[in-house]
């Protein structure tokens, strides 16, 4: 029976209801070898904290400072200091926030590092996005004859977006951001500084006496995302496409799921969140030296899989095989065939070592800071990426060789997913942003969702995501992906252009006439800055504001920090947000009646931060956030969210 919480109004699923409901087939028959063998995994781990504190679930529990911990209840509604319940739980999301806009950050100055080096001449990396660079270059004002001061003045302008320099954040975001959007923020007063002095100020209003207006840390919580996005998310984006190029669509649909992996060949993931090594290992393994050391080995060959939002990435450029999310990281082990999982930053949770440990992979991890105990570690540097390349592909070689004769046990599960879209390549398929806009109108399409975000073990393991695809196709509704949540939609066969049998007529004539599927995988986490492009330029030529458009982001399985940054990047851009657990932003509150005994069956009420996000944004952004647990509710909820923007348009259907 499922775990109940009643004052949140939803319930978390056990290990045998993940079993009963999961699509995948490849992934049960891993939890099922994981469990034979004795092997503690997350969805052990999971139902040992059950019950969840009720304080932590519902953000009304403070831990800022060294007076507390605070717990705010109805008999006890403020802290020690005097924080009431809004100052608490809209702070508690402030510092989330702060630290999912310092992750994405510091991918994204990774990549801008690499760029200089590119400038200074003394990194291994050859620049393939030279129409972007040229781009940004003459906005810059940089002439084009001028490469390698082209090359330095648009690092410096990723750089800067991230730590303040050369007002970079506030240069793309003149360049990226809708000018309507850029007028109301300036209204509001949230345009922020760069990721880093956005960070900064967040984690000092949440200080012990630093702020006591709930209004004045939204508007701080508002900034941030901003910064967030134009900081954090496009630098990333950007710079990866100037590095590596523009994604190109892929001729034939590439094999997905752990199924792809062979016993008789050296299999490695690449999981994380900075493909900069990843890339250069790509370039590494087909070498001749490799070649021969593969043979040498006895192995047929080796094979390259991703994980995570690095494994996105090479995905969408090279049609390397995606396999699994960040939950799913620890199955991967679990075949016994895995010989090296490379790890760069982010998102590598704990609980691999145990399983790399009992069925013999290795962990290798490639960010200074990020470490495994006992593992091997190369720590990256631009300057020697591919040293570092061929040393990571030689052992999982050595891995290999000693796992020779050992039994494993990989599934069958394979799927296909078309994949290497970005803005260009989708609008450039129809003939351009006013034939999507069309269709759009016509009702062929009748609106767009983007699902994203993370996995989380509060909600049925790849069932919400999958089951909310299928029935947003099934209305007539384009599906676009990134990150963890692409991999149960590309799993479950979602993003082959067979999947288009599961639309209605007019979105199932439309994939047939252009070879395409329901479902577009776009690339990581980073990569939902293509998406805000693509709504922009969508709304642009539709003669409307992004908020009257049928857009929708969907969050089916918020986990991790970033997630927070991710749902508020897409309502300050007139996106409405589907969050499908009712934690952290919404926080619920049972008020008893006087004299009334505290249970767990008391009505339900809002805070001022719920009602703000649910409402009061609505006023402010054209946008707000709507919280369904379960899928075929969620998928009702958008549905009507669409119809009713629809309707003001008089658009049909």
């Amino acid at each position: 029976m499922p775990y109940q919480y009643k004052y949140l109004n939803a319930e978390m699923p056990t290990r045998e209801e993940v079993l009963s409901k999961l699509p995948n087939e490849a992934s049960r028959f891993l939890m099922n070898r994981i469990a034979e063998m004795g092997v503690e995994s997350t969805w052990e781990r999971f139902e040992c904290q059950q019950p969840q504190c009720r304080h932590g679930i519902t953000g009304s529990c403070c831990q800022r400072c060294l007076w507390g911990p605070c717990q705010i209840t109805p008999k006890r509604t403020r802290g020690i200091c005097g924080a009431d319940l809004n100052l608490i739980v809209v702070g508690n999301l402030l510092r989330a926030l702060a630290a999912g806009c310092s992750a994405h950050g510091t991918h994204a100055r990774q990549v801008a590092d690499a760029i200089i080096g590119v400038s200074n001449g003394n990194v291994p990396y050859d620049l393939k996005g030279e129409e972007l660079l040229r781009e940004l270059a003459l906005y810059l004002g940089v002439n084009e004859e001028e490469r390698g001061k082209q090359i330095r003045a648009v690092g410096d302008l990723l750089l800067g977006s991230i730590t303040g320099g050369n007002n970079g954040i506030g240069k793309i975001m003149d360049k990226f951001a809708p000018p309507e959007r850029m007028a109301l923020w300036q209204e509001m007063g949230i345009l922020p500084r760069s990721a880093m002095e956005e960070v900064f100020e967040a984690l000092h209003l949440t200080t012990l006496g630093s702020c006591s207006d709930w209004r004045e840390l939204v508007k701080q919580e508002m900034r941030t995302a901003l910064a967030y996005c134009y900081g954090a998310l496009a630098p990333a984006s950007l710079g990866q496409e100037i590095l590596f190029g523009i994604p190109e669509v892929s001729r034939e649909p590439v094999s997905v799921n752990l199924g792809v992996m062979r016993a008789d060949a050296v299999n490695l993931i690449i999981h994380g969140h900075s493909p900069v090594l990843a890339e250069m290992i790509v370039a590494e393994v087909n070498s001749a030296a490799v070649k021969a050391a593969v043979q040498e080995a006895g192995a047929k060959e080796i094979i390259l899989m991703g994980a995570c939002c690095t494994g996105k990435a090479l995905l969408s450029r090279h049609g390397i095989p995606s396999v699994t999310g960040i939950m799913g990281s620890e199955l991967a082990f679990a075949t016994g065939a895995l010989d090296a999982l490379v790890l760069d930053m982010q998102c590598a949770i704990p609980g691999l070592g145990q399983l790399a440990e009992c069925f013999g992979g290795k962990i290798i991890t490639t960010y200074p800071g990020n470490r495994f105990a006992g593992e091997s570690h190369i720590p990256y540097s631009p300057e020697e990426a591919d040293r570092q390349a061929r040393e990571i592909i030689r052992l999982a070689i050595e891995n290999f060789k000693g796992r020779r004769g050992r039994e494993v046990f990989i599934p069958t599960s394979t799927a296909l997913a078309v994949s290497g879209w970005e803005p260009g390549s989708f609008l450039n398929q129809f003939g351009g942003a006013p034939q999507v806009a069309e269709l759009l109108r016509l009702g062929r399409i009748k609106g767009i969702v983007s699902i994203g975000g993370c996995d989380s073990p509060k909600v049925p393991f790849e069932f919400n995501h999958v089951e909310l695809a299928r029935g947003l196709i099934a209305k007539g509704i384009l599906v676009f992906t990134t990150g963890c949540a692409s991999y149960a939609l590309l799993n479950a066969g979602l993003a082959d252009p067979a999947a288009a049998e599961l639309a209605p007529t007019g979105l199932r004539e439309l994939c047939r006439q252009y070879g395409m599927a329901p479902v577009l995988p776009i690339g990581a986490c980073t990569d939902n800055f293509r998406l805000l492009r693509i709504y922009q330029q969508i709304s642009e030529a539709a003669g409307h504001k992004i908020a009257d458009m049928p857009f929708c982001h969907s969050g089916p399985a918020p986990g991790s920090e970033k997630n927070i940054g991710q749902g508020l990047t897409f309502l300050l851009h007139g996106v409405s947000v589907h969050q499908g657990f009712p934690g952290g932003m919404p926080v619920p509150m049972p008020v008893p009646a006087q004299n009334q005994r505290y249970t767990d069956d008391m009505e339900i009420k809002v805070n001022d931060i719920s009602r703000f996000f649910a409402q009061e944004a609505y006023e402010l952004l054209g946008a707000r956030v709507y919280v369904e647990p379960y899928a075929h509710l969620a998928v009702k909820t958008i549905q009507m969210h669409m119809h009713r923007h629809r309707i003001r348009l008089t658009w049909p259907g």
